[in-house]
């Protein structure tokens, strides 16, 4: 039997705070949230109790109402911190999980117990999708940054009817959009959306994959654009994929380094994008190195 319990709880609980000093002495000031960065949650076991533990100053009474303690301060959180519906959802299922360990640790800690968080890989899954499938996912939906989104889908639409020559596109509906930075500044927007032929007697809605990139030089300047266009393609006629963000991925073929050329680690599974090589922005498999930019 080990010496104590197991406390390898998820790495998505993370401190968003210094941990007060073993001596009592004053917290170090909270560092600034950034956007996107709901779950710096504290730790489940601060570095002090860590310490008091392999002292025994701590009881498992005390260590108890630690743990319902946490349970009621999650439960008063809310998703004003989300900056996309994706967000919210992924923060409430996430509250919900948390709260029921908590308040499963609260109710006893015999000896014999221990606890190792450590979710199995997955992956996500190739679909085959019309537009109104994309539709039906959407429908009770209320995008956050619509007027973003409806601008990004917008800039795509023209970039692709610029180069047809006839059966042009009208836009039918945004459905949604991803912002987001990558580690050396480059700022991206990856974007879902339907469009149907004008002036034809039997419109049939195609679905629409695309991605931006943001220029900071042309933001300066007056009337100019300072999102390009970089790729855009229709994904109902190909297999494609849900983003990857935030889910332990299971990588079976061989990657440059830490980037993942197949899915995209930016999005999450809400936003469909093709095979990754059709794409430039979201390949670092690190998990998190992402956060949202509007």
């Amino acid at each position: 039997m080990d010496d104590g319990p197991n406390w390898s709880l998820s790495s998505q609980v993370s401190s968003a705070t210094s941990s007060r000093p073993v001596d009592g002495g004053p917290a170090a000031p909270a560092r600034k949230r950034k956007p996107g960065t709901w779950r710096r949650l504290p730790r489940t076991l601060p570095l002090e109790v860590e310490v008091r533990m392999k002292l025994g100053s701590i009881t498992h009474e005390e260590l108890n109402r630690q743990h319902l303690a946490r349970a009621e301060e999650l439960e008063k959180m809310d998703d004003s911190g989300c900056d996309t519906e994706e967000a919210k959802i992924a923060f409430k299922a996430f509250k919900e999980e948390h709260v029921r360990w908590y308040r499963k640790l609260a109710e006893g800690w015999p000896e014999n117990i221990v606890i190792n968080y450590n979710p199995q890989p997955s992956d996500t899954e190739e679909e085959f999708l019309t537009a109104e499938d994309m539709e039906a996912r959407f429908t009770n939906r209320n995008p956050t940054h619509g007027a973003q989104l409806k601008h990004f889908a917008g800039l795509a639409l023209a970039h692709y009817n610029a180069r047809k020559t006839e059966h042009k596109l009208d836009l039918a509906e945004a459905l949604t959009s991803n912002c987001f930075s990558e580690a050396c500044g480059t700022t991206y927007a990856h974007v879902n959306f339907i469009a149907i032929p004008g002036k034809t007697n039997n419109p049939m809605k195609r679905l629409f994959f695309a991605e931006l990139m943001l220029i900071p030089e042309l933001q300066m300047e007056e009337d100019t654009e300072p999102m390009r266009v970089l790729h855009v393609s229709t994904i109902d006629d190909v297999p494609c994929y849900g983003g990857c963000h935030e889910i332990h991925r299971k990588i079976n073929h061989r990657m440059r380094g830490v980037m993942d050329y197949e899915r995209c680690h930016a999005c999450h599974d809400i936003l469909k994008h093709p095979k990754g090589d059709m794409f430039i922005g979201g390949h670092n498999s690190t998990r998190m190195p992402y956060y949202s930019a509007t």
